[in-house]
């Protein structure tokens, strides 16, 4: 069976991938598609010398790095890893450490966002 997941997006400020990556992984978990894992996907980069999250458009376009991350919650495994720019060997490695632990937190948004579709509200 193949599912094809087409996202569009109509408004963007920067890290269309990751969003697309953690918003498709959502939206197959919540129609019932039975999958191995979540994805949750984040942007990390960096900007005036310092490591960001989230990177904003013009963190993006005018920073000195970009690299967005996807990992799968439970296996841990990197499902995406892109970077644009340049990061030192220790940079590069906080921001691994910085996207698995901004990854984990969307997983528990995923989680809850699924959660609370089908909890019962009186």
């Amino acid at each position: 069976t193949v599912v094809d997941v087409f996202i569009e997006v109509l408004e963007a400020n920067a890290s269309t991938r990751v969003v697309g990556l953690t918003s498709a992984s959502l939206a197959l978990a919540d129609a019932g598609i039975p999958m191995k894992d979540m994805v949750a996907a984040v942007s990390v980069g960096k900007a005036q010398g310092e490591l960001l999250l989230d990177l904003s458009k013009e963190e993006d376009n005018y920073g000195e790095a970009d690299v967005p991350i996807a990992i799968t919650h439970r296996t841990k495994e990197i499902a995406l890893l892109q970077m644009d720019g340049l990061l030192s060997r220790d940079e590069f490695e906080k921001a691994i450490v910085m996207a698995k632990d901004a990854c984990e937190k969307i997983h528990e948004l995923q989680v809850k966002a699924i959660k609370n579709k089908y909890e019962i509200h009186n």
